[in-house]
């Protein structure tokens, strides 16, 4: 088994390639289908982070689900990784020579095969598992209903030239929606202003959150990955072509490229925690 550290670096250098491909994996894994990549077993939707790492929506198997269930894995196919955490619980000793037990969250992998890749196993796919389409009015919905939940200022209907949360004030600025080119653009800078809101103290309370007072200001990346990722995924819930929506140059590529090369860990956080902001903002129940 692999080390907690090589994990990390795993799972950065996966996301690193596709990056160098002109990738950008967050924009990626959730259009056709509307959980994406599910395990054929439970049913369940993998994380966000494991949607980007499989990269191909539909059903997905581990080697003893496939044997269990009578099928075989096509000749020269190849796994894909799928990453979840695991307590390591030890004992530390205490100056009152006492032991206190302890835990530490071990980034762990396993190995999955799409349905494609198998033989003698039928899909389970019915459709309400199948593609979704944009539902009018739902950007707006999640954007009114999480900023009158949580009671922040939110400024939208005058001409601005700056995106911006500030926490002190606990206050957002976008600019009006007239001003941008592109309709799915405003919506994904107002998602990614409004998951930067839930990273203060009195919400999330994300560790590391310094409330980045303006978009391209990249003090803090791991926060704004978080606002990357989190707009992303509500792009997806409300059918925004994110094409439209996300910048797509090769500075912002290489940018993140960097980042994530610098830092293994960082993209596994930050994957976790804008799953997390996500459900917040929608109102969905999480393990805080």
């Amino acid at each position: 088994m692999e080390t907690k550290n090589n994990v990390y670096h795993m799972v950065a250098d996966k996301i690193v390639e596709q990056l160098g491909n002109g990738i950008i994996p967050w924009q990626r894994p959730w259009s056709g289908t509307a959980e994406g990549a599910i395990n054929y077993v439970s049913r369940k939707p993998y994380s966000l982070l494991n949607q980007m790492l499989l990269m191909r929506e539909g059903e997905f198997l581990t080697f003893k689900q496939i044997t269990d269930l009578g099928g075989t894995i096509r000749k020269g196919e190849k796994s894909s990784m799928v990453v979840f955490f695991k307590n390591y619980v030890y004992e530390e000793l205490q100056e009152d020579g006492t032991k206190e037990e302890k835990s530490v969250p071990i980034l762990r992998y396993y190995n999955v095969w799409h349905i494609d890749q198998c033989e003698g196993i039928e899909s389970k796919l019915n459709a309400d598992e199948h593609p979704v389409s944009a539902r009018l009015d739902e950007q707006e919905k999640i954007i009114d209903e999480y900023i009158k939940r949580e009671g922040i200022k939110f400024q939208n209907d005058q001409p601005s030239n700056r995106a911006f949360y500030c926490p002190s004030d606990d206050y957002i600025q976008v600019p009006m929606i007239s001003q941008y080119a592109e309709v799915a653009e405003y919506y994904s800078t107002t998602f990614h202003e409004i998951t930067h809101s839930t990273g203060a103290a009195n919400r999330l309370n994300r560790k590391g959150f310094t409330g980045v007072a303006a978009k391209g200001d990249e003090t803090n990346s791991r926060e704004e990955l978080v606002a990357e990722m989190g707009a992303a995924m509500l792009c997806n819930v409300t059918g925004i072509d994110c094409k439209k929506a996300f910048r797509n140059s090769v500075a912002y590529i290489q940018s993140w490229a960097r980042h994530i090369k610098n830092d293994a860990k960082m993209f596994v956080i930050a994957a976790g925690q804008a799953e997390k902001a996500a459900k917040f903002i929608q109102g969905i129940e999480i393990d805080k």
